[in-house]
């Protein structure tokens, strides 16, 4: 046997079994499924959830202030209206009279958009109190929700680290082992056809896409004249008689 056939051969043979560590490491990513990004996601809904919460408290205590203001202001307008009543009896002229209901009136439109403000304060107030006790149940629902991703997560994890790790050093020293340009060409094909790079022949025809393959090629593929693509879809091709024997 000529020492370029062995070499083809060899080749293959690698390529076969970087297919199969990339394979198992593909199932072990998707053993994980949207696992990753779903926990991220309800953590990045829990963080905003907080925040919205501690705005909104922050702001009922700011509501609480400013109704406080108004009730105070309210008082002390309705005594000094009342001040000002009592002095309508005491005044001599006109003018003087005048003058008290100006400010009477004054004080009442005071009082009556302070009144409008306190009860837009209340409304809102209210409002706030309706939406954080919401706000609080979903945040309760969905701090479990993610206790129990994170934990299936870790676990998934922790059971399948040793496996992808083993896997990962597998791969590494199968690919030094192979032309960086067949690498390369590999990884191209594998990341385009969702994880299958190396595919053996279907009768005549790609075990990865069905194209036909010309009866010469079949024939070189399985006679390791080479390594082959398939012209279709570009995955290589091997046949699983080939052997180094």
């Amino acid at each position: 046997m000529h020492f370029f056939y062995i070499e083809v051969i060899m080749s293959m043979e690698k390529l076969i079994e970087l297919q199969g560590i990339d394979t198992k490491l593909k199932d072990l990513n998707d053993l994980l499924g949207d696992l990753p990004s779903k926990v991220d996601e309800l953590n990045q809904q829990e963080e905003s959830i907080k925040t919205s919460l501690i705005e909104k408290k922050e702001r009922r205590k700011v509501l609480d202030v400013e109704s406080h203001k108004g009730e105070v202001r309210i008082a002390e307008i309705n005594g000094k209206v009342n001040k000002l009543k009592d002095q309508l009896f005491l005044v001599t002229n006109n003018k003087q009279y005048d003058a008290l209901m100006h400010e009477i009136d004054h004080m009442k439109e005071e009082r009556s958009t302070i009144e409008t403000e306190t009860l837009s304060f209340l409304e809102e107030k209210e409002s706030l109190i309706e939406s954080v006790k919401t706000m609080e149940s979903e945040l309760g629902s969905l701090s479990n929700d993610l206790t129990i991703r994170r934990e299936k997560l870790e676990l998934v994890i922790s059971e399948s680290a040793e496996e992808k790790s083993f896997l990962e050093e597998k791969r590494s020293q199968k690919v030094e082992g192979i032309d960086l340009n067949i690498v390369s060409i590999y990884n191209r094909v594998f990341g385009a056809r969702d994880g299958l790079a190396v595919v053996n022949l279907s009768g005549n025809g790609c075990g990865g896409c069905g194209a036909h393959v010309p009866m010469q090629k079949v024939t070189e593929v399985r006679a390791n004249t080479g390594i082959h693509h398939c012209d279709v879809c570009g995955r290589f091709l091997y046949s699983e008689n080939n052997s180094v024997n």
